[in-house]
């Protein structure tokens, strides 16, 4: 994982606490960012913000601030690329 220093603040994604602007955090595109302590790297995701209302993959509207983000990739012939889709609080096993 490689150390940023953050350019916005934002959640922990292991604790939900905050990580301010300027402070050294663990990224991965896929996960978010962490605190650079043991306990937050290595704990599972539980805090990813989902910031705009969509559809799950169930059919099911999503408010914003509900359900859990999960990243896509297609790799596909044009180089492929990324997007998130909100998965609801049921198909996320919340």
């Amino acid at each position: 994982m490689p150390t940023i220093i953050t350019e916005k603040p934002g959640p922990c994604r292991a604790c939900g606490g905050l990580i301010r602007k300027g402070e050294y955090a663990d990224f991965e595109s896929e996960k978010g960012a962490s605190h650079v302590e043991p306990q937050c790297v290595t704990a599972p995701v539980r805090y990813r913000p989902n910031r705009r209302a969509g559809r799950c993959k169930c059919g099911a509207r999503v408010e914003a601030g509900k359900g859990l983000l999960r990243l896509l990739e297609d790799r596909g012939a044009q180089g492929g690329g990324k997007r998130w889709a909100v998965d609801c609080a049921r198909c996320a096993g919340l």
